[in-house]
């Protein structure tokens, strides 16, 4: 375009005064191809600054896909790791629940044990109390003395009621009173 707003300026200059106006617009082209030249060149520059600044964008896309992946890979492992607490949380909620059973059995089995003792030393007593009153009462027979002066009588005992300490219940037993000497010795 420059060539030929430069070849029209001299054809218009052969010309003469009838070339003038020819001039004009020959000028005109010229300095229009000047500017359209440094457009041209502005915009080969600005297409370089683009292409410049979408390669480093590409390679930001590429570092953040690559970031992603490996934040993605991250989130896995806490995955994973989650998981596995929460198995090992299960596991130990179930074996602290077996020895809460077990603790529960143990506290059963000491009061059942705790009862029988209680038992246990009810009869004791009663049975010591049993053989003090055996006891007192054998007192009052003499075997192989002749000579011996009679046994004091008693009042005859009515009921001597000893309670089971295992059922509860109350036994009655009537006792004979106490025989007479003349009776013992017939014996």
């Amino acid at each position: 375009t420059n060539l030929l707003a430069l070849n029209a300026g001299v054809e218009a200059a052969r010309a003469g005064d009838a070339g003038k106006g020819f001039a004009v617009v020959a000028s005109e082209v010229r300095a229009l191809a000047q500017r359209s030249a440094e457009a041209a060149k502005e915009i080969k520059a600005l297409i370089s600054a683009s292409t410049e600044q979408v390669a480093q964008g590409v390679s930001l896309v590429g570092e953040t896909g690559a970031a992603l992946q490996g934040i993605v890979a991250k989130v896995a492992e806490i995955d994973s790791l989650v998981t596995e607490i929460a198995t090992s949380a299960q596991e130990q909620a179930v074996g602290l629940n077996e020895v809460n059973a077990a603790v529960n059995q143990m506290d059963q089995i000491t009061q059942q044990n705790a009862a029988m003792v209680e038992e246990t030393t009810a009869a004791t007593h009663a049975l010591k109390g049993q053989a003090a009153e055996l006891a007192r009462l054998m007192a009052g027979f003499s075997v192989g003395q002749a000579d011996a002066p009679p046994p004091v009588r008693r009042a005859p005992v009515r009921a001597v009621v000893a309670r089971s300490a295992v059922g509860g219940r109350a036994l009655a037993r009537k006792r004979e009173p106490a025989p007479d000497a003349d009776s013992w010795e017939e014996f």
